[in-house]
């Protein structure tokens, strides 16, 4: 605290140059307090405010780590990690406090402090100069001065919503800060004051900020959808204020009768100004799409440029390097722009991909994952080789148009399928011949040996154990960050770099439609909530004419639903899916077949509670890896039962998984859970180094006794 709290006597200085990747990072260090309180420095001061909207994509210890992994869906790759072990997630030392040390504020040789406090004092020292000075245009134009305030209320709020998501109750600062006295007293306001000031300040936001703006900035349809999100969480909280559970109680953030009508409210009038969803899904990742004509879906995204030198410290969006597995060992293919650099942080758990039910006519399982990689190394190949065994198989089954093979030849041709992945259950195994002896890497989740009978889970094609983290290995991945100019432009010689360029969605309408069915569902409207899920799954659904990718239509058993002319090259839809995934009250109503094919924790059983998990499994389908669902999760209070449930490497139950021969290894699949996961978990520690800087109203450091009472339980 004592080191970040001096944020701004010295500060960089962000500028708006153009309303397209605007942020331009500045160090200047001879700025004093004067500079903002004219007009240019009011302005660039606002400007500036905006570099923390990028808090979750630019960093892996920052942001990434604390809103990304271990919920049902998505978990770290790197077995502590993913385990929740003690050293990682137990302690107010551990690897998740010293994340929250950067998240809450940090300081930095090169740079002005990062953080979320920091970032807050900046937007009060803003507020400050605009009400209390108003230089030049922000005292003449109110109307303009307005919509600045907005804009600030509206960052403020969102460093606010971010760390309470965090830890709960938080200092909740509201004036400026200028000078370090020594005295570092930040007591802890409620959830719910936190909440009263969140949603007072949105709504000035709401009232004031333009429908439309330029490109970065926040515009009324975002703070509405913040608005309504804060209302909806506040609703969710409600139901935990008398919990038996500590975890749960800790969530309520008040009460108001009118949350749930307020949110649908709010949720109406942006779904009716934006006026729709992008027609594909995939347009909204599509960098071609995405970067030159982003849809008005797309609320708010955080600014990044091909310019890397204007992306602030860390180069630019990190998120580039964090979902994508190693697709280069023995596969013929090497790092390239279009595939990503393979850093294998982040990866779905085996419940990420099931909860994708409708494989074959719910597109977004073709368009969030890379399904398959081509080689490009040419002669330089490092694919692995046939055997006798292997090269037998293949001249005894291949299809009658592809030719024999020789044992010792390189089994992966240039410019032919590499890696190709099938997310298959255990009851659908492939035969192990099968699957060893293709012309590409076929990395499929069971296969059964064709000579002992036995069943197996994960295999390299060396036989190697992949495991369930399955660290730099391979794994389907999610392409939604892929980034062709990383590094700064298309030039393959960047296949390196680190340095994403895209924009970073925060909040699309998408969302809006689920916060609004959700609203709609906790008030027993559930016709209502159906017909917003299914604005989503008419946009999900295979459009005639549409192709689906070849290794989904050649591999998943669910191809026997596909008409014949489905299943030939380009393997077209033959016409509109949406019939097949259509939802009905079915999918939530106890005993039905819909219902029983999501597949809901034991503990769900009443058709509300259903409908909740409902809603969370579609944002897991609809939101997988863009950054939202451990919050999500969390505010709910359903975080704990779920990743329990469905993520087995932080879940300590056992025989909830089927059973592998190859056990071995610490993240071996024997049925049962890895994890260390507890209750108290879903909130996160003070961390230590930010403890021992507190002190009281004088001037005195808190004692061990006042530190343990600012800690969270469990730490």
């Amino acid at each position: 605290m004592k080191k970040y709290i001096k944020l701004i006597t010295l500060t960089a200085m962000t500028l708006f140059y153009s309303c397209q990747d605007f942020l331009d990072e500045r160090q200047v260090s001879n700025l004093t307090q004067d500079y903002f309180n004219d007009e240019n420095g009011l302005e660039s001061l606002i400007n500036g405010l905006y570099v923390y909207a990028r808090v979750k994509h630019e960093w892996e210890a920052n942001g990434a780590r604390l809103t990304l992994a271990e919920t049902d869906a998505y978990m770290t790759s790197a077995p502590a990690w993913a385990r929740m072990e003690v050293g990682v997630y137990g302690n107010d030392l551990s690897n998740i406090a010293n994340n929250m040390f950067n998240y809450l504020g940090n300081a930095n040789a090169s740079f002005a402090p990062m953080g979320a406090y920091p970032h807050i004092n900046n937007c009060n020292i803003a507020l400050d100069v605009l009400e209390n000075i108003a230089p030049g245009v922000f005292g003449t134009n109110q109307s303009f001065a307005n919509q600045r305030k907005a804009e600030i209320l509206f960052l403020r709020s969102w460093a606010f919503y971010l760390v309470s998501n965090q830890l709960g109750d938080i200092p909740l600062l509201l004036t400026p800060r200028r000078q370090d006295d020594g005295i570092y007293y930040y007591p802890k306001s409620s959830m719910e004051d936190v909440y009263n000031q969140m949603i007072t300040d949105l709504t000035f936001a709401y009232d004031n900020l333009p429908t439309s703006s330029a490109r970065g900035r926040v515009t009324k349809w975002a703070a509405g959808h913040f608005l309504a999100k804060l209302y909806l969480n506040r609703a969710q909280g409600a139901e935990f204020q008398n919990s038996s559970e500590e975890s749960l109680r800790m969530l309520y953030k008040g009460t108001n009768a009118n949350d749930l009508d307020n949110a649908i409210a709010i949720s109406t009038e942006v779904i009716n100004g934006v006026g729709g969803l992008a027609p594909d899904y995939w347009t909204l990742f599509d960098p071609a799409v995405s970067e030159s004509n982003p849809h008005p879906e797309v609320l708010w995204a955080a600014q990044f440029d091909t310019n890397i030198g204007l992306n602030g410290r860390f180069g630019g969006n990190r998120s580039v390097n964090y979902h994508i597995g190693n697709y280069t060992e023995q596969s013929g293919v090497n790092r390239s722009m279009i595939y990503g650099r393979p850093f294998g942080t982040f990866k779905p758990t085996d419940h990420g991909y099931d909860n994708f039910k409708d494989k074959m006519h719910d597109s977004r399982y073709a368009k969030t994952f890379q399904h398959e990689y081509i080689g490009n190394m040419g002669s330089n190949t490092t694919s692995f080789r046939w055997t006798d065994a292997t090269a037998a198989w293949w001249n005894a089954n291949k299809p009658a148009d592809q030719p024999e093979v020789r044992s010792g030849d390189i089994r992966i041709q240039n410019g032919r399928r590499a890696i190709i992945y099938l997310e298959n259950d255990k009851e659908n195994a492939l035969d192990s011949m099968e699957v060893m002896s293709q012309p590409f890497q076929f990395l499929v989740r069971w296969v059964r040996s064709a000579a002992t009978g036995n069943y197996y889970y994960r295999l390299f094609i060396n036989g190697a154990n992949l495991g369930l983290a399955t660290q730099t290995a391979p794994y389907l991945s999610v392409k939604k960050f892929t980034d062709p100019t990383r590094g700064g432009s298309t030039d393959e010689s960047n296949f390196n770099s680190e340095n994403g360029t895209r924009d970073a969605i925060l909040m699309r309408l998408a969302e809006t439609y689920l916060i609004r069915a959700e609203a709609y569902g906790r008030r027993g409207d559930y016709a209502s909530a159906v017909a917003d899920i299914n604005v989503l799954r008419q946009r999900a659904a295979f459009k005639g004419g549409e192709n689906r990718p070849s290794s989904i239509v050649q591999w998943y058993p669910e191809a026997n639903e596909l008409d014949n002319s489905e299943l030939e090259a380009p393997y077209a839809a033959l016409g509109d899916s949406y019939d097949r995934i259509m939802v009905t009250e079915n999918h939530f109503t106890p005993g039905t077949i819909e219902a029983n094919r999501e597949g809901y924790i034991p503990t769900v059983s009443t058709k509300r509670d259903m409908f909740i998990h409902f809603i969370y499994n579609e944002k897991n389908r609809e939101f997988l890896g863009e950054g939202i669902m451990w919050e999500d999760l969390h505010n709910a209070g359903i975080l704990y039962d779920r990743v329990m449930h469905f993520n087995q490497m932080a879940s300590n139950r056992t025989g909830l998984w089927p059973v592998a021969a190859n056990t071995a290894g610490g993240n071996g699949q024997n049925g049962n859970g890895k994890g260390q996961m507890q209750r108290f978990h879903t909130f996160r520690p003070w961390p230590f180094n930010y403890l021992i800087q507190l002190t009281d109203q004088n001037g005195q450091p808190l004692d061990q006794t006042a530190r343990n009472e600012y800690q969270n339980p469990g730490y």
